[in-house]
C-alpha cells in the first residue's frame, strides 16, 4: 500500500477499510497453521457504505473471505484475483437476501464450514469490543 492511509472500517488483527490515494482498500490478515498473510483488494464507496452499516454483512465477509483467502496459501492452490474478490463482496455485500442465502450455503458445502457460527462470533466479538470502549 503506497501513500498516506487513513483508516475508515477496522482496528488491530480485524478487517480494515483504508482510504488511500483516493481508493478504498479492504486489507484481510489471514492465518494458515504456522503462515500468516495480508490480503488487500480494492472495493468501492458502496461496498464501504454497506460494511458500515450492516454489521451481518461485514461479519459475513469477513468469514468468507477469511475462508476462501486461507484456501488460496495452500500450495497448488489459486490465488484469488482482484477480479474474484469483487464477484465475492458483489454477492457478499450487495445481493438479495434468497441469493445471498444459496451463496453461502454453496461456500459452506465447498469448505465444509459453518459459516453462520463464525458470523456469530465475529458480531459477539465486536459488540464486545465496542461496550469496552463507551465510558
Amino acid at each position: 500500500m503506497s501513500g498516506d492511509a487513513v483508516r475508515r472500517l477496522g482496528e488491530g488483527y480485524e478487517p480494515h477499510v483504508d482510504e488511500v490515494d483516493g481508493g478504498l482498500i479492504y486489507g484481510l490478515p489471514v492465518d494458515s497453521g504456522f503462515f500468516s498473510a495480508a490480503f488487500e483488494f480494492p472495493i468501492t464507496a458502496s461496498d464501504l457504505e454497506r460494511l458500515l452499516e450492516d454489521p451481518y454483512r461485514r461479519a459475513l465477509l469477513e468469514v468468507v473471505a477469511h475462508t476462501i483467502l486461507q484456501r488460496s496459501m495452500i500450495r497448488g492452490n489459486p490465488a484469488v484475483t482482484e477480479a474474484e474478490f469483487t464477484q465475492i463482496t458483489a454477492r457478499i455485500l450487495h445481493s438479495r437476501p434468497d441469493d445471498l442465502a444459496a451463496y453461502v450455503a454453496s461456500v459452506e458445502r465447498d469448505h465444509n464450514i459453518n459459516i453462520e457460527h463464525f458470523v456469530s462470533e465475529a458480531i459477539r466479538r465486536r459488540a464486545a469490543q465496542t461496550d469496552r470502549r463507551m465510558p
